[in-house]
């Protein structure tokens, strides 16, 4: 009963990305910047890392059914080191906050921290359905 209770209490959640050691699963580049890494969780546990927010797009669209991914994880710009469920994150795109892979987009915890970032440095707000059309328009992707 012990185990069965653990296993049901490990649900699948974002892990710590290895910086400067660890591949993008997308585009091979090495992950060096954590403010634009994101994750993909898989149902069964397994965790894909990626060095943009748009890798992790491109990767979802190309890659993977819905029904086998569990969750998708973006890292709080703010800094807090805190991982943010892309789907209820805020995004921002911005041209001069220069993310790895080139289309600008950070994440933020609230709608608050998006806008101060927006007003600083100029762009557009997204939601996670903007993020993905953007991303899909830029680089040509099919869904």
């Amino acid at each position: 009963m012990v185990l069965f209770l653990a296993i049901q209490g490990c649900s699948p959640g974002p892990r710590e990305l290895q910086y400067g050691q660890e591949e993008c699963s997308h585009c091979r580049m090495m992950l060096t910047e954590p403010e634009y890494a994101s994750q993909i969780v898989m149902s069964r546990g397994r965790v894909y890392a990626f060095d943009s927010i748009e890798c992790m797009i491109a990767y979802k669209t190309e890659h993977e059914s819905p029904e086998n991914i569990h969750s998708l994880w973006v890292p709080d710009f703010s800094g807090n080191g805190g991982w943010l469920n892309a789907q209820e994150a805020y995004f921002l795109r911005s041209d001069t906050l220069r993310s790895p892979m080139g289309l600008y987009l950070s994440a933020h915890a609230n709608e608050e921290g998006a806008d101060r970032l927006l007003e600083q440095y100029g762009g557009e707000r997204m939601n996670w359905i903007q993020a993905g059309d953007y991303v899909w328009t830029e680089w040509g992707l099919n869904r």
